[in-house]
């Protein structure tokens, strides 16, 4: 753990639904430890458009929290911690700035044929003109040039996201040992000390 002054802040991004983001899940517990156990500067508030987390208005948001309170006025100097649709908005964040790490949780490549998942804008679709690849694809080099530190965590009883979906990601950006599937966490909806212990090798 980085002790300056200058170690990274932390955002937390949010799964969507979570309109008191710091009553919500791990959310609030992890950055209370974070703050006040480790005097770590962590943001946690509540995201614009909670219901939907669409990607125009997550990511300029996540942007916005980056220019603002950037360790040392830089908006680079961020970790962010993205889980569910905090995840996916982590991601397509990545693929336009640099920062100094990020933390998936409970990542998707798909949208898992849900309508109000699709209309988010995170996900590639499918060509439908006969083509081969995608509409909308992850830009993993650009990714992985904006972003040199990556960690992963999902759970092989995710109600929501088959294993299979993680794994695209985890190979997108061409993770081994930094990927944690943790069994029996189900869509990480309580907090993991495990999670914590990564942030804390970040900062």
């Amino acid at each position: 753990m980085k002790t300056s002054a200058l170690s990274p802040t932390v955002i937390i991004c949010p799964g969507n639904g979570c309109s008191q983001i710091r009553r919500s899940n791990w959310y609030g517990k992890l950055y209370n430890i974070l703050t006040e156990k480790h005097g770590i500067q962590c943001i946690c508030e509540d995201f614009p458009d909670p219901s939907h987390a669409r990607r125009k208005i997550w990511v300029p948001h996540i942007r916005t929290i980056a220019e603002k309170h950037g360790s040392g006025a830089d908006p680079k100097n961020v970790i962010l911690v993205g889980h569910s649709s905090g995840a996916q908005a982590a991601l397509r964040y990545a693929e336009l700035y640099a920062v100094q790490g990020i933390v998936l949780v409970s990542a998707t490549y798909s949208d898992l044929g849900d309508a109000d998942e699709r209309a988010s804008g995170y996900y590639p679709q499918p060509n439908n003109n006969g083509k081969n690849g995608e509409r909308n694809p992850y830009l993993f080099d650009n990714m992985k040039e904006n972003c040199k530190n990556w960690h992963q965590f999902h759970s092989d009883d995710d109600p929501f996201i088959p294993l299979r979906e993680a794994e695209q990601i985890r190979d997108g950006l061409g993770l081994s040992q930094t990927y944690h599937m943790l069994p029996g966490r189900s869509h990480y909806f309580d907090y993991s000390p495990e999670l914590l212990d990564v942030v804390l090798s970040l900062c």
